[in-house]
């Protein structure tokens, strides 16, 4: 395609890398892709059935059984998906859905090159006259792959592509062994071979088309597989105690992630509500940390012992963020044992220093002491002291029960709590979250009612708080709106800023209006994740551990969140959330410290933020620092919300909930963007109000009783409106503090600074 003119991506160049059990294409910056010529897409053909999920599947399992020159025909199948991906995605300027065809068609050439190409193709030809596979011809199976590719021919005609999978645990399964080819032609088969624990196994197998009145084959195959020896794997903790984690088994031959023994099955507790395909085969969760730690992991509560394929594997170990991850590799020799004892070894003790890890955000059914159990287990094995196991509710009902709220229900192992609580209401007016409940909040008559829901939660003695608020970028959460509506009247405990990234246009938005923000952080499982790979800290002292002082931590906002550096921030000595009171003539003096794992967590850059902006920033000389402390004397002004941030050498993040520097007579806000801000929320205001609207013309004329996302917002609207011309009155009132400040102000370059901001902060 010389002399072709050119789209320049300035996203990404095409390489593949194998990573743990899947293949990823990278691009890198600013690479030429060639824009098809006319001639080009005259020569586009119809898509070969079946060939893009094929060719998807091969990437991700087969790129260790093929040889240099295969490789490079699967790395080209591989571009030219992916080139064909994003221009689907609107992602390259000046490409359109006829250019995404052609690298579509491009990539149907690469695999009918590459499948001439691949070993160990089992050809089943049924043409009259053509010589039979013979049944009893052994099919060796490699278990570090459990991959057959057979060709089955049935005529002159099209090339189709069907991958099947085939679980040998039944006895009697007639859909396993039925699989769909063409009524003419050649099909290409990937059967994937699930439990084959067993030395041969012959299975008949049916080809059936799709067309009616085409004849199905009958065949048999023996599969031979190669012999296995046995794995015991036992994983103790500092003190030589077995302790649950999170494990992931991988043949490195294949990259096939392999299920432990004993894993913890939690489906019927969480997965099976979501709904979504998000989590694969098997009982795996995704732990999204940054760094090669990252992947599919497996609940483990105990040592255990299996069967496996001979050859070498891969075995990593999470235990939370203080301790060492772990990854050793590991043979199974045919016939023997191999016995393997991972010690974990802190490289930080944060209870010792007072602070210890929760979650805002679980969602699981906590109805038995099995499920107890499990989850206590999935707790233990993130390290996470506090896990808030939440019912989740929306206009019409909840899902993942729970037996009971209050002491009485929650669920101890030592140091470790399982405290039942809510994410309810879920509506048009954002999800809300109550912690610490004693019993559920939920009246659907006063669904939008959050003032009266966090009323009675703070009644019981629970904390109010908003989630998803660092999501800030996913509309659909509706979080702009709770924050917008319900933050002015002061009735928010905690917001939840990290959940899988940290999110902070929200945070800094009401912070610089003057509102107290506590930071929060819930990982939302299952879906976002597993339990504690986002996680808040607060401070409870070296006293003796319990969630009721952990509680009153977060409502007084002593914490900090954090995907992997540590934080220590103190202002005049106060911890986050507290307030420090100016004194003239005299700066606050201002000390932080963030640390972490060599080469990982260990901060690259610790900033001082006062009103978003970055005031101090110290960065790592080397990799090798462990630890970056940071000093200041700063200038209160007139008040001012002072934090502290830390980015690891690894991409994670840490944030605390803020100093509050206070001076009478004066908010601790930024006047230099308060005005802005406040039109920002009253223009949210707005859109609450067009909403409720909207529900009540819906009702009104559209005869939907079966509506409930708009039945109770047009039932409540009354009340809706209410609360947001009272809050409308809260901004209104603040614009008139501003002009009045204003005037009482000394002028100064950067009101509240002690100088001009050495960066923007990254949001």
């Amino acid at each position: 395609m010389k002399g072709n003119s050119s789209v320049r991506l300035t996203w990404l160049a095409v390489c593949w890398l194998a990573l743990p059990g899947t293949a990823v294409l990278l691009f890198a910056h600013g690479v030429d892709v060639p824009k098809p010529t006319a001639a080009d897409l005259a020569r586009v053909q119809p898509p070969l059935p079946g060939a893009e999920h094929f060719a998807r599947v091969l990437l991700e399992t087969y790129r260790n059984k093929l040889d240099a020159e295969q490789m490079r025909t699967l790395d080209e199948l591989g571009g030219s998906l992916r080139l064909a991906e994003q221009i689907r995605a609107g992602q390259a300027q000046g490409l359109d859905p006829k250019d995404a065809e052609y690298y579509r068609w491009r990539a149907d050439a690469h695999l009918l090159r590459l499948i001439e190409q691949l070993p160990d193709v089992v050809a089943l030809d049924f043409q009259p006259g053509r010589p039979a596979h013979n049944p009893d011809s052994p099919v060796e199976v490699d278990q570090q792959f459990n991959l057959v590719l057979l060709k089955v021919v049935t005529g002159d005609g099209a090339v189709r592509f069907v991958v099947h999978d085939m679980d040998l645990t039944g006895e009697r399964d007639p859909q396993a062994c039925t699989i769909p080819i063409g009524a003419r032609g050649t099909t290409y088969v990937l059967l994937r071979l699930e439990h084959t624990r067993t030395d041969q196994a012959v299975t008949h197998l049916v080809f059936q088309s799709d067309r009616a009145g085409s004849p199905g084959y009958r065949h048999a195959l023996k599969f031979v597989f190669r012999p296995s020896g046995q794995l015991a794997l036992a994983v103790l903790d500092e003190n030589g105690r077995p302790t649950p984690v999170l494990l992931r088994l991988t043949a490195r031959a294949s990259q096939r992630l392999i299920e432990p023994a004993g894993a913890c099955d939690l489906r019927e507790m969480m997965n099976a509500v979501t709904g979504l395909p998000i989590y694969g085969p098997g009982r795996g969760y995704m732990v999204y940390i940054p760094g090669p730690f990252q992947g599919r992991y497996w609940v483990v509560p105990k040592a255990f012992e299996m069967p496996l394929p001979a050859g070498e594997y891969e075995i990593h170990v999470l235990h939370g963020l203080e301790y060492e991850p772990v990854r050793e590799r590991l043979r199974i020799e045919p016939g023997g044992w191999t016995r393997k004892t991972v010690r974990l070894r802190r490289w930080v003790h944060m209870p010792r220093r007072g602070w210890y890890s929760g979650d805002d955000h679980v969602h699981s059914r906590l109805m038995s002491s099995e499920d107890a159990d499990r989850l206590m287990a999935f707790t233990r094995a993130a390290d996470i002291h506090v896990s808030n196991v939440l019912e989740m509710g929306n206009e019409m009902r909840t899902w993942y029960a729970q037996r009971g709220f209050g002491p009485e229900f929650r669920v101890r192992d030592g140091l470790h709590w399982l405290v039942p609580g809510q994410e309810d209401p879920r509506s048009q007016l954002g999800h809300a979250i109550g912690l610490n409940l004693r019993a559920k909040v939920r009246d659907l008559d006063r669904y939008y009612l959050n003032d009266w829901i966090a009323e009675e939660i703070h009644r019981q003695g629970g904390l109010y708080g908003h989630t998803h608020v660092g999501n800030s970028e996913v509309k659909t959460l509706f979080t702009e709106r709770q924050m917008a509506l319900f933050t002015p009247m002061n009735i928010v405990d905690f917001n939840s800023i990290l959940q899988t990234k940290l999110g902070l246009d929200l945070f800094y938005d009401f912070l610089n209006l003057g509102f107290k923000m506590t930071a929060s952080a819930g990982s939302d499982t299952p879906y976002g994740g597993t339990v504690g790979c986002v996680r808040l800290y607060a401070w409870c002292g070296r006293r003796e551990f319990t969630p009721d002082r952990w509680f009153e931590a977060l409502r007084r906002g002593h914490t900090f969140v954090t995907t992997g550096p540590m934080l220590e921030f103190t202002v005049d000595n106060a911890l986050p959330g507290d307030e420090v009171r100016l004194k003239p003539g005299r700066p606050v003096r201002v000390k932080a410290r963030a640390w972490g794992r060599p080469g990982a967590s260990a901060p690259a850059k610790l900033r001082l933020v006062q009103f978003g902006r970055v005031l101090r920033e110290v960065e790592a000389s080397s990799a090798e620092e462990t630890e970056l402390r940071l000093e200041a004397k700063v200038d209160g002004g007139f008040g001012c919300w002072l934090a502290a941030h830390a980015t690891g050498q690894d991409g994670s993040e840490a944030h605390s909930t803020p100093v509050y520097v206070l001076r009478d007579g004066f908010r601790f806000w930024d006047v230099t963007q308060a005005a802005m801000l406040i039109q920002k929320q009253l223009a949210v205001l707005d859109e609450i109000e067009t909403a409720v609207a909207e529900a009540v013309r819906v009702m009104s004329t559209a005869r939907q009783p079966l509506d409930y996302w708009n039945r109770w917002p047009a039932e409540q609207a009354v009340q809706i409106r209410r609360r947001i011309e009272t809050t409308r009155q809260v901004y209104t009132g603040l614009l008139a503090t501003l002009d009045s400040e204003r005037a009482a102000r000394t002028p100064r370059p950067h009101p509240g600074a002690a100088g001009e901001a050495l960066a923007p902060p990254k949001r």
